[in-house]
């Protein structure tokens, strides 16, 4: 192109592509479209007017005078002696009808190297037939469609819908939204929560960064595999104007698995949550800060600055900054934080900071109220490392939008699909048990329209045996499962059960907690002598005077007609423990073990023969400390050995 034609090229086409909308599958061409709709970013090649297009131009072509027309694509260089027609282009009207576009031209659009204007010749059978839906092909991956008017604007096929999502591969590459947090200030309470999708090598990378340097806000992403292998888990830091606090999470998600990830702080402690269940908690008393411009504090980035940056894809994100909506102020002592949720499948008004990626553009609108008295803009761009984000970097790689499939329905809230997980096989059923579940199937949570419920167990001579509920609402489970093992959904006094097959009510019944490195499955519960939600003994483990970093002490009791009654209370446990055991039998003996030591006993007649066995969750605010594994029924009448 010539240097002039280049100038009026590029102020005709910056008018507007600006707020371009752009869509894209993995490694494919992107045409530009408006911000607002799936209208191409489109000139008249040579008066760069734009649509509608006539199909017969009023330029001279020499022995023909059929309309060129330029789009403006991302994901398309052709390598040198490559000519234009190599790159393929079809229309399609609204009656199904396709046209073949001649490709004239490709090439870097002077001074947006990242964006390549493309120049189609209108073929001769097309005519004035209004809207038509564009496409260009390369190298056998097409492009998104886009709407340009030929003779008049209107009309056409309707847009083409795909659930589009924001990838970044690893490289310095970010969602730039400018200073956030205001450098000096006494930061508040918090809770970020994002719809994402960590890939294979998303370890020690985030999903949001305070600037580039080694102190932040908040920083948030994913660890290397840890506590459970094959998983990453949650991650990040804070900054209390001298220190850094680590806080991570002990379960996470699995390589391209799509979940919904949080962190909150509520004044005391940092919870990181997963799929709506908290998963990690570390103690923090603040104050929190940002280190201000060093580094580019206070900047807020989504997808990491210009190192660390995220391999995955991120769907949503929703920051509220001063408050914390899992804290609930009336119900004092419900340790609501710790409490499982139900996460938005749509993310709704509200916070300091709203973006979902649904409707891929350049430049991401921030739907909430605002922050700091204004809403802030985000800004797709790449970063240069060592430099971070306060130098432009116009040859480095954009985040691309792209159509996942495997991305969960975000369409349709009221749809009940689990994120899938990858668990491990169970494990063999012990020789002799009457009941075996080793929780080790699909995850159960509330996410995405779920209901909870653990299932059915897995085996054992009573068969496999559909578990009951205390105190299910209509639609929700009071417990589920996430990563293999039994989670509490709801937040209170709840229990569930199997029957359990004996003919004599002499059973030994087991379950083992996993206690993790940041606070959860420290604790357990089981119920026996079930005979409904209303009647049964349990047995369960909590904090010492509600201190979780001190000793862990045993409880036993039972509920006759909804009454509860305590036999003990505050048994201390041993310092490390896995599985809790109650033996029980018709005679009305109960022994309770932790591991092989006998921790309780006493007689009871009371529901003596009864032969329900199951779990069970005694207080509110037990959504992270409570977990069950290995749940297992015995015939008490036969020695076992751990």
């Amino acid at each position: 192109m010539r240097s002039g034609v280049c100038r009026a090229l590029v102020c005709a086409l910056m008018m507007y592509v600006g707020n371009a909308t752009l869509a894209a599958r993995a490694n494919s061409p992107v045409l530009l479209t408006e911000a607002t709709s799936t209208r191409a970013v489109a000139l008249e090649s040579v008066t760069f007017h734009r649509e509608p297009f006539a199909p017969t131009s009023r330029a001279p072509w020499g022995r023909e005078q059929r309309t060129r027309i330029m789009l403006f694509a991302m994901n398309l260089a052709l390598p040198a002696g490559v000519p234009p027609t190599a790159v393929t282009a079809d229309a399609e009207d609204a009656t199904r009808r396709h046209y073949d576009l001649t490709v004239e031209y490709v090439g870097k659009v002077p001074g947006q190297v990242w964006m390549s204007a493309v120049i189609l010749r209108l073929s001769d059978d097309l005519g004035d037939v209004g809207d038509v839906l564009v496409r260009i092909t390369y190298q056998g991956q097409s492009s998104n469609r886009v709407r340009v008017g030929i003779g008049h604007i209107g009309g056409g096929l309707p847009d083409d819908q795909s659930p589009y999502v924001l990838e970044f591969d690893g490289s310095p590459q970010t969602v730039d939204y400018g200073y956030f947090w205001n450098e000096g200030d006494n930061l508040g309470h918090f809770f970020w929560e994002f719809w994402a999708m960590p890939g294979y090598n998303a370890g020690a990378t985030y999903l949001l960064s305070d600037g580039y340097g080694g102190a932040h806000a908040l920083l948030f992403g994913f660890a290397y595999f840890g506590f459970e292998e094959s998983r990453y888990s949650l991650y990040g830091n804070i900054y209390d104007g001298t220190n850094i606090i680590t806080y991570s999470s002990d379960e996470g998600p699995a390589p391209n698995e799509w979940g919904h990830f949080a962190v909150g702080w509520d004044g005391a402690y940092i919870v990181t949550y997963l799929n709506g269940v908290p998963v990690g908690r570390t103690a923090f008393a603040g104050p929190r800060r940002t280190p201000g411009f060093p580094g580019g504090g206070g900047r807020l980035l989504i997808g990491g600055s210009d190192h660390n940056n995220l391999d995955g894809r991120i769907a949503q994100v929703r920051g509220y900054e001063g408050s914390n909506p899992r804290e609930d102020p009336a119900a004092l002592g419900s340790h609501s934080t710790l409490a499982s949720f139900i996460p938005q499948t749509i993310f709704a008004s509200g916070g300091n900071l709203l973006s979902n990626f649904f409707r891929p553009s350049l430049h991401v609108a921030d739907l909430s109220p605002g922050h700091n008295g204004s809403q802030h803009v985000g800004r797709l761009r790449g970063t240069l490392y060592p430099y971070g984000v306060l130098g432009e970097c116009p040859d480095c790689p954009l985040p691309q939008f792209v159509v996942d499939p495997t991305a969960p329905g975000f369409s349709n809230e009221t749809a009940s699909t689990q994120p899938s997980v990858s668990v491990e096989a169970p494990s063999p059923v012990p020789s002799g048990a009457h009941i075996f579940d080793s929780f080790s199937r699909r995850n159960s949570t509330y996410t995405l329209g779920g209901s909870g419920g653990l299932g059915s167990t897995e085996g054992g001579t009573a068969g496999v045996q559909a578990w009951q509920m205390s105190q299910p609402s209509l639609t929700l489970m009071p417990f589920g499962i996430l990563n293999g093992r039994a989670v509490l959904l709801a937040n209170g006094t709840c229990s569930a059960w199997v029957p359990t097959g004996s003919t004599t009510g002499n059973l030994d019944v087991r379950v083992d907690r996993r206690a993790g490195t940041w606070g959860s499955g420290i604790h357990t519960g089981l119920s026996f002598r079930v005979i409904d939600g209303s009647n049964f003994f349990f047995a369960y483990t909590s904090d010492a005077n509600d201190n979780p970093s001190g000793p862990k002490v045993l409880n036993v009791g039972y509920y006759s007609a909804g009454n509860r009654t305590d036999l003990t209370r505050n048994v201390q446990m041993p310092t490390n423990w896995t599985t809790l055991r109650v033996v029980t039998r018709n005679t009305g003996i109960i022994d309770v073990y932790a591991d092989g030591s006998l921790m309780y006993s006493t007689s009871n007649v009371l529901m003596a023969t009864a032969i329900g066995a199951g779990i069970y969750n005694h207080q509110t605010g037990s959504g992270l400390a409570n977990r069950w594994d290995n749940f297992t029924v015995f015939d008490a009448l036969q020695l076992r050995l751990f």
